[in-house]
C-alpha cells in the first residue's frame, strides 16, 4: 500500500484521529487490558481530547497522519521527551496507531520515519518510545525497525487501568 500521504494533522482531523486510537487499543489491546475498560473507549472522549491537542500543538510536537482518500488511517505524535532520567536531546514518540485493516502495508513505517526525521530536525539526537509490556506484536516490529529495549519499566494508570510499560530507545 503506498497510495496514502503522511501529513501533519489538523484540528479538524480530530474525530477520525480518535477513532483510529480507539478502534486500534480495542483491537490490538484485546487480552492485555481488561475487556471493561476497551469496551468503555469513546470516540467522542477522545475526539474531545484530540480537539485539544490539535489546537494547541506547536513546535517542537508534531502529529502526523497518514491518509488515504480522505480517510485518516494512522497516526503518529513525537515531541520532546517527557521522561526526567533524560538529556534535552531525546526525543519521544508519544503514540503510534494504524488502522487494523491497515496494519502490515507500511503505513506504521512511514509514520515512524517521518516522525524520526521530525525528531532529527528539531535537533534531538536519540529518541524513546513506551510499549505494554504484553505487547510482544509491537515490541517486536519495533525491535525489527533498530530500537532496542532498554529495559526501564513504569505502571501508568490510564482511566483507572494500570499498564505495565517497557522503554525502548533508538539513537540517530
Amino acid at each position: 500500500m503506498n497510495d496514502f500521504i503522511i501529513r501533519p494533522a489538523k484540528k479538524e482531523d480530530a474525530s477520525q484521529v480518535a477513532k483510529v486510537q480507539v478502534e486500534t487499543w480495542q483491537y490490538a489491546y484485546k487480552g492485555q487490558l481488561p475487556q471493561e475498560h476497551l469496551d468503555k473507549l469513546s470516540i467522542e472522549q477522545r475526539t474531545k481530547r484530540w480537539q485539544e491537542i490539535l489546537s494547541d500543538q506547536k513546535e517542537p510536537r508534531n502529529t502526523f497522519v497518514a491518509e488515504t482518500d480522505n480517510h485518516i488511517v494512522g497516526f503518529c505524535s513525537a515531541g520532546p521527551c517527557g521522561d526526567e532520567d533524560m538529556d534535552k536531546k531525546t526525543g519521544q514518540i508519544w503514540a503510534l496507531y494504524v488502522d487494523q485493516h491497515t496494519m502490515g502495508k507500511g503505513v506504521g513505517s512511514a509514520l515512524m520515519e517521518k516522525s524520526l526525521d521530525y525528531l532529527r530536525e528539531q535537533g534531538f539526537t536519540k529518541a524513546i518510545l513506551w510499549v505494554l509490556v504484553t505487547n510482544d506484536k509491537a515490541r517486536k516490529w519495533y525491535e525489527s525497525r533498530g530500537w532496542s529495549c532498554e529495559g526501564k519499566t513504569k505502571e501508568e494508570i490510564i482511566n483507572d487501568t494500570p499498564t505495565n510499560d517497557i522503554r525502548y530507545f533508538r539513537k540517530f
